[in-house]
């Protein structure tokens, strides 16, 4: 197993845009254009500390990110306010091609973590995990 011993928003960025390529490739989805939304997922019977809930509670919130279609950057905006603790894990998958851009979905944890704890090390893409 692959330890993780970084998280920062290079490194966030990156993997992100390697799990996006990962499904252009498998969809045969040629857009330049990509963007996010970011649908938090409540894990019952996980615990969240106070990073978690003020997360949660100010930028996950509905009121600021609901349905929000989201560049990269923006993404990493969001989901980075604590590096170099990230959400556990983020599964992303492609929603649908809106005109020219393509619309990715990130259901994400929203337990943030150290990079050692991390899921989806053994891809490399760490925490992504790509849904085809």
């Amino acid at each position: 197993m692959i330890k993780f011993t970084q998280m920062n928003e290079e490194i966030f960025s990156t993997n992100l845009s390697k799990a996006v390529e990962k499904i252009k490739e498998a969809r045969k989805i040629s857009s330049e254009i990509v963007k996010f939304v970011i649908e938090p997922v409540e894990e019952h019977g996980k615990v969240l500390d106070g990073g978690d809930e003020m997360m949660k509670r100010l930028v996950l919130s509905k009121e600021n990110i609901g349905g929000k279609k989201l560049l990269l950057e923006d993404v990493v905006g969001v989901l980075g306010g604590l590096f170099p603790k990230a959400p556990i894990w983020i599964n992303i998958s492609f929603m649908e091609m809106e005109g020219g851009t393509a619309l990715f979905k990130l259901e994400t944890s929203l337990r943030f973590r150290k990079p050692t704890l991390l899921r989806n090390t053994e891809t490399g893409l760490a925490p992504f995990n790509v849904i085809l």
